[in-house]
């Protein structure tokens, strides 16, 4: 199933900290960045829970124009935007997702299983810093792995919602939450096997 995928992600403020010429060379800006992600997640996490609770107010999408979802809560909630990618979901067993299955992932509201891949070409700096530092957190909890045993690596996994955007069979338009994802394994740079907890469709972001 050809999908495009949401990540929502802090909207940093530049002078937050300094970039010197060397900051890639010696590796410390993605360290940066998570140290600023594990200090702002809490905010984003709340963000997106008002947002579906119908309590949020302002969100800024991929395409910079501001969206209204509901009341005004916290100021802080201006920080978070949204960055995107084009993508495609299989099922577990490889195969390509369908909207059917998926529609029957909603219904019973059980964990699952996919592989996402997502196009390299078409995806935003914003989602690739995502996704990056997801990758970096899920490779430091499996260090753990020999010493702490299977179950509790999965159960310190960290998590995403990675909203999607597809078309049913009508050829409309629906937006929907992966929620809780946890990486299982990675397959490549852009494709990767999760456990998602379940499935909600959500109303379009308008």
């Amino acid at each position: 199933m050809e999908v495009t995928l949401y990540l929502p992600y802090y909207d940093y403020n530049d002078d937050a900290f300094d970039v010197s010429n060397n900051y890639y060379e010696d590796g410390e800006y993605i360290d940066k960045m998570s140290s600023e992600y594990n200090n702002s997640k809490d905010v984003v996490y709340n963000s997106i829970l008002n947002a579906q609770n119908g309590t949020s107010r302002l969100v800024k999408g991929c395409d910079e124009q501001t969206y209204k979802i509901g009341s005004k809560p916290i100021q802080s909630e201006d920080k978070i935007a949204f960055s995107s990618s084009k993508g495609v979901i299989y099922n577990e067993n490889g195969d390509t997702e369908t909207v059917d299955n998926l529609i029957s992932h909603f219904v019973n509201k059980k964990p699952f299983i996919e592989m996402v891949e997502f196009d390299d070409a078409t995806s935003e700096e914003e989602f690739i810093s995502e996704i990056s530092l997801w990758v970096k957190e899920h490779n430091g909890i499996n260090k753990y792995m020999d010493f702490k045993g299977d179950e509790w690596v999965l159960e310190n996994e960290p998590k995403r919602n990675i909203h999607i955007r597809f078309r049913n069979k009508a050829n409309e338009e629906l937006d929907g939450i992966l929620e809780n994802c946890k990486i299982l394994d990675i397959v490549d740079g852009q494709t990767m096997i999760i456990y998602i907890s379940k499935f909600t469709l959500v109303n379009k972001i308008e």
